[in-house]
C-alpha cells in the first residue's frame, strides 16, 4: 500500500503517460482511482471521509494549517495539540511536505525564541560555575558582583547568539517546509481535482483531464530553454 496518495496517483498518471495515454489506459488508471478513493481504508480517514461528504477540502485543510506557521508565527513556540497532529496525519496520508506544521512542545526546540532562552541560561549557569569556582578569597558580595560583570555578560550574550541560531537552524528543519519537494497546496489542489471528478461520477471527464494535464507536459517538455 501507498505512504501518500498524491504519490500513488502521480505514480499511475506517469504509467499511463509511459503507455501512451490510449482510451482503455486511462479509463483503468481513473477506475482504478475510484477505487482507491472509496475503499474502505480510504475512507476510514476522518479528513477524506469530511472532504466526501464536502465539508472541507484538501486545500482549505492545508491553509487552515499554513496560517498558524507563516511568517514570523513559525519563531513563536507551540503547545503540543493531539487533535492538531492527528489531523495533519490524515493530511498527510494523502498530500506530500505537511511535516512542517507539526506541534511538538511549548518548550520544544524547533524555534528560535526557545533556544535564545536555553543558550543564555546556559551561559548563565556556567558564568555562575566559574564565578563560584574563583571566588574562594572573595567576600559573598564580591562573588555576587562578578555575576552581572562584563564577561559574565559576554558569556551569556554568546551562548544566547548560539542558541538563536541553533534555533534558526531547528526551525528549518522543523517548520519550514522541504523545497525539494512538491508545495503541499499544489499537491492538495490536485487532489482535490481528483476528488471532485470522483464525487460526481464524472469518469469520462476525468479522463479527458488526465490527457488535458499529459499535453500540458507535453507542451513544456517541448518548448526551447
Amino acid at each position: 500500500m501507498f505512504d501518500v496518495q498524491y504519490n500513488f496517483f502521480r505514480d499511475l498518471d506517469r504509467r499511463c503517460l509511459a503507455e501512451g495515454l490510449d482510451e482503455t489506459q486511462c479509463s483503468a488508471v481513473v477506475e482504478l482511482k475510484r477505487k482507491t478513493i472509496d475503499s474502505p481504508l480510504n475512507r476510514a480517514n476522518a479528513l477524506v471521509a469530511d472532504v466526501l461528504a464536502g465539508r472541507t477540502t484538501f486545500v482549505a485543510t492545508y491553509d487552515s494549517f499554513s496560517r498558524e506557521f507563516r511568517g514570523l508565527r513559525r519563531l513563536v513556540p507551540k503547545t503540543h495539540d493531539a487533535d492538531w497532529n492527528e489531523r495533519l496525519d490524515q493530511l498527510a496520508h494523502i498530500v506530500p511536505n505537511v511535516g512542517h506544521f507539526r506541534r511538538r512542545s511549548l518548550f520544544a526546540a524547533d524555534n528560535p525564541l526557545n533556544l535564545t532562552i536555553y543558550g543564555a541560561l546556559a551561559g548563565f549557569a556556567a558564568g555562575v560555575l566559574i564565578n563560584f569556582s574563583d571566588s574562594g578569597g572573595l567576600e559573598p558580595g564580591e562573588a555576587a558582583a562578578g555575576l552581572v560583570s562584563g564577561s559574565q555578560l559576554t558569556l551569556v550574550a554568546g551562548t544566547a547568539a548560539f542558541g538563536f541560531f541553533s534555533g534558526a537552524a531547528a526551525m528549518f528543519k522543523y517548520r519550514i517546509r522541504d523545497y525539494n519537494q512538491i508545495h503541499a497546496r499544489e499537491a492538495a489542489g490536485y487532489m482535490d481535482l481528483n476528488y471532485g471528478y470522483c464525487m460526481a461520477g464524472d469518469t469520462r471527464g476525468w479522463a479527458q483531464c488526465l490527457r488535458a494535464e499529459a499535453d500540458g507536459v507535453r507542451a513544456k517538455l517541448a518548448r526551447p530553454d
